[in-house]
């Protein structure tokens, strides 16, 4: 009988027709969204409560040891417009350069002969650092490439025209804020304006994202601003494309070498752990460096997990080389032979299985909850946070009930 009926008003209400599969559709959508988050989150907590991280880690170790990744990192410089206390910068000894055009190309078009079909601007430097942005998203469409930008935006200002006339190969930009009030955003992102980003996020809002651009937030979490998250939210969420697919709160992993300010702003202490089994040890993604070095790893400040060198060996044949074997060794060595490399010895992270439950569930709730205010999401927050600290199915289904995610 509802097939009849639908095939009724299909037939002589085409136009309603449209408006019910729509409608359809998007009920079917929400449901499944929500179904697929709960069914991952379910799983990842019974993990979590039966396997330690260390053997959990270890067996995603070797299940992805030596798959080969999508994505390839181009440090097109090394050089940063400001110092945030996350990413420690500072600490590096390398000399302050761009990278070559000759490089880049060799760069790019190696990542395109070995697989790779996306490349992400990034490593120690800002891309919108460089003056001569330009010239290597021009490279990148030679290739048929497409980029991806991360950024603070205090410098978007000086591109625009530029990512106006590359949007067909650079239509993502990820903005890293960490913090809604001045004085929490200026002693983060130490050296930043607050002023200037909200200036460059207009600019985004009015110029970039109505020609199509997908644009991200990423948050950086301290317990410098914890307490501001759901302001955060309310303040921002108008810059982002989607709320539940743009908008990502991350646990900061530690500042290997210098772990002062993550061994005293770490929220979550419980499940931080030294990172024995790396995912970027596992399967190799080629951060390329300034000076055709290829390093393992998106926190080699100095260079010091250099696995081969471009001009020396095709980027293809890397996973095999010595230097990455070595590193895989190392990392799967008991007898911690990750003290070799002063990176790794001094690298803890946040158990991976903690942090996508976070994810899924904030995920979740914004799908279900978008127009909150504040307290709302600041009240979230603080109760997802206490649950992660006494994970359990229990905790996770009073979760739910709290917050319509049956």
């Amino acid at each position: 009988m509802y097939n009849f009926i639908l095939s009724v008003i299909k037939k002589f209400f085409p136009n309603f027709y449209k408006v019910l599969k729509k409608l359809k559709n998007k009920i079917l959508f929400n449901k499944r969204f929500i179904q697929k988050k709960d069914i991952e989150t379910n799983e990842l907590v019974e993990s979590v409560e039966k396997e330690s991280f260390f053997d959990y880690q270890k067996k995603e170790f070797i299940k992805n040891k030596d798959k080969k990744g999508k994505l390839g990192i181009l440090e097109i410089n090394n050089s940063c417009n400001i110092n945030c206390v996350m990413c420690d910068t500072k600490s590096s000894t390398r000399q302050k350069k761009l990278m070559s055009l000759d490089l880049c190309e060799k760069s790019v078009k190696e990542m395109k002969d070995s697989g790779i079909n996306s490349i992400l601007l990034h490593t120690i430097g800002d891309p919108l650092a460089n003056a001569k942005l330009k010239d290597y998203l021009k490279i990148l469409r030679k290739y048929n490439m497409q980029a991806g930008i991360s950024t603070n935006g205090l410098m978007l200002d000086k591109h625009l025209e530029t990512l106006k006339e590359y949007f067909d190969i650079c239509s993502n930009i990820r903005f890293s804020i960490d913090g809604v009030k001045k004085e929490t955003y200026e002693k983060i992102r130490f050296g930043g304006k607050h002023e200037k980003l909200l200036e460059n996020l207009e600019l985004a809002q009015n110029n970039l994202k109505k020609m199509g651009f997908e644009f991200m937030i990423d948050l950086v979490i301290t317990k410098d601003n914890f307490k501001e998250l759901g302001e955060f939210v309310v303040f921002y969420k108008k810059y982002v494309n989607n709320l539940y697919k743009n908008m990502h709160f991350t646990f900061m992993n530690s500042l290997s070498p210098n772990n002062d300010y993550f061994l005293k702003n770490n929220t979550i202490p419980e499940h931080t752990t030294k990172n024995y089994y790396c995912n970027f040890a596992s399967k190799l993604t080629p951060y390329v460096l300034v000076d055709g070095r290829v390093s393992a790893c998106c926190r080699d400040y100095d260079g010091s997990l250099v696995v081969d060198d471009i001009y020396k060996n095709k980027l293809q044949d890397m996973k095999n080389s010595e230097g990455f074997k070595n590193l895989q060794k190392a990392h799967m060595d008991e007898n911690d032979q990750i003290s070799n490399y002063k990176l790794c010895s001094t690298c803890y992270v946040v158990d991976s299985r903690v942090d996508q439950i976070w994810d899924n569930i904030i995920a979740s709730i914004f799908f279900k909850h978008p127009n909150e205010d504040a307290n709302f999401y600041q009240k979230m927050f603080d109760e997802t946070l206490v649950f992660l600290k006494n994970l359990n199915k229990d905790n996770y289904q009073s979760l739910k009930n709290n917050y319509s995610l049956n």
